[in-house]
Parts: structure tokens; C-alpha cells; sequence
């Protein structure tokens, strides 16, 4: 891999996620924030190359808080989390191309004081510049 698809992923799944979702959207969340929220957490590429094509295989992953006791609120904003990455292609900068898009895992854990859902997606994505 001579480059990395990392930021412009963040930056589309930000965007995307920010135009779609109802609660607030962070890369980081601010101090003294209440839930609920979306946060970007982890993303890691695994570089692939054929003969023809450069590109690597990327795992990003959200988070999604709620205060609310019951799984209701956090289930349902993954689930709108999940439908706005899913449901249309992202576009990214940097001759970079989704090809395959999918939900890797999805879990809700239940935290003394809020629940977190954590939804990792995977995108499989070529480098058009290569």
C-alpha cells in the first residue's frame, strides 16, 4: 500500500453519518457531552494487491451511547447508523473506490450507567490511482 484509504473513509463515513443521524455525530467526544451520540472509533486497512488492481480491505468501527436503561434507543441508533452507511454507496476523495460494503459485527453492551453499541463495518476498497 503506497497510500492509505483511512481519511478519506472517516471523512465520508463523518459526513454521511452527521447528514442522517438525529443524535450528534463526533470523532472525539467533547468533555461534559451527554448521551446520546454517534462516535468514530477505530478504522484499520489491510493492504491487497493483484496484478491489476492496489487497493485494501478496511475495518471502521462506531459507537453509539445512550443514558436511556433499556436497549430501545441505542438499538435503534445503530440501526439508522447502520442504514445510512448501507444504504447508499459513500463517495470518497482521492481516487479511492468502495467496491464492497458490508456489517462486520454489531453488539449493544450494557454499562452502569448508559449502553453502547459498537458496529463495525467492512469496505473493501481499490485505489483507482494505481
Amino acid at each position: 500500500m503506497k497510500r492509505s484509504p483511512v481519511s478519506p473513509l472517516n471523512k465520508a463515513l463523518f459526513e454521511r453519518l452527521k447528514s442522517q443521524m438525529t443524535a450528534p455525530v463526533y470523532d472525539y467526544v467533547p468533555a461534559g457531552k451527554k448521551a446520546p451520540y454517534v462516535v468514530l472509533t477505530d478504522t484499520s486497512a489491510e493492504n491487497w494487491n493483484t496484478k491489476t488492481v492496489c487497493g485494501a480491505d478496511v475495518m471502521a468501527t462506531i459507537k453509539v451511547y445512550s443514558e436511556y436503561q433499556g436497549d430501545k434507543e441505542v438499538a435503534e441508533l445503530a440501526d439508522k447508523a447502520i442504514a445510512a452507511i448501507q444504504t447508499e454507496p459513500l463517495a470518497l476523495t482521492g481516487e479511492w473506490q468502495i467496491v464492497l460494503s458490508s456489517v462486520d459485527s454489531h453488539s449493544v453492551q450494557r454499562l452502569d450507567t448508559c449502553r453502547e453499541a459498537t458496529v463495525t463495518f467492512k469496505f473493501t476498497i481499490i485505489d483507482t490511482k494505481e
